[in-house]
């Protein structure tokens, strides 16, 4: 009974590491050492390409959320569009729910996809979340181009936000985790700014179409 006791106490210890910032406990390698990174900035991300196009790859996510929120509001003013879902005609019965119920279902599948991502990027990793996020946005752009009935594209709406808004959430979390810690702020606000490039993206499309 002694020996299985101390066998479980020598595991504990070797379990548990434990390092004496000042070296103090003699062994030398357990001195503390510096870590050095690259520049910062600019010239920090220059130097790490892969890190960059990662984090620039990531941000798309944003790119998707900017765009699907900015070029609702300008297609539901098309005459074309109008025509082929007359539910969102401002001369239609109940034209202001169905706008509505129309522009919200991106939102709220957002929402849901923000609810379950936190568990899918642990079970999974969030690369793969990520992934994952992507076939839902995929998906929800095949039925929003392939619907010719109001019901088919508010539930491609619905799938589509739930792609967009998981990717919107789970790009930042990814970009912070793979960045170096002194170009983690600089290659945070490519997510924001993909938002915002998006939106401005289907405002001058829907302009020039």
């Amino acid at each position: 009974m002694a020996d299985t006791k101390d066998a479980a106490e020598q595991a504990a210890k070797k379990a548990s590491f434990f390092h004496d910032e000042d070296g103090a406990d003699g062994n030398p390698n357990s001195a503390v050492e510096d870590i050095t990174y690259e520049s910062n900035g600019l010239k920090g991300i220059v130097n790490s390409p892969y890190v960059c196009g990662a984090a620039l790859l990531a941000s798309f996510g944003g790119l998707s959320f900017g765009y699907d929120q900015g070029v609702i509001s300008l297609i539901l003013v098309m005459p074309q569009f109008i025509d082929q879902f007359p539910e969102v005609d401002p001369a239609a019965p109940k034209y202001g729910f169905h706008t509505g119920f129309l522009t919200g279902m991106l939102e709220l599948g957002a929402f849901v996809g923000c609810l379950f991502f936190p568990y899918i990027a642990d079970r999974i990793s969030r690369k793969w979340g990520i992934s994952v996020a992507t076939v839902f946005f995929c998906v929800g752009a095949i039925i929003q181009t392939a619907a010719n009935e109001y019901d088919t594209l508010v539930a491609g709406r619905f799938i589509g936000g739930i792609g967009v808004g998981t990717l919107a959430m789970g790009a930042p979390l990814y970009i912070s985790e793979i960045a170096p810690p002194n170009l983690r702020g600089s290659l945070m606000v490519l997510e924001a700014i993909s938002i915002v490039v998006g939106a401005v993206v289907a405002y001058w499309i829907t302009y020039g179409t």
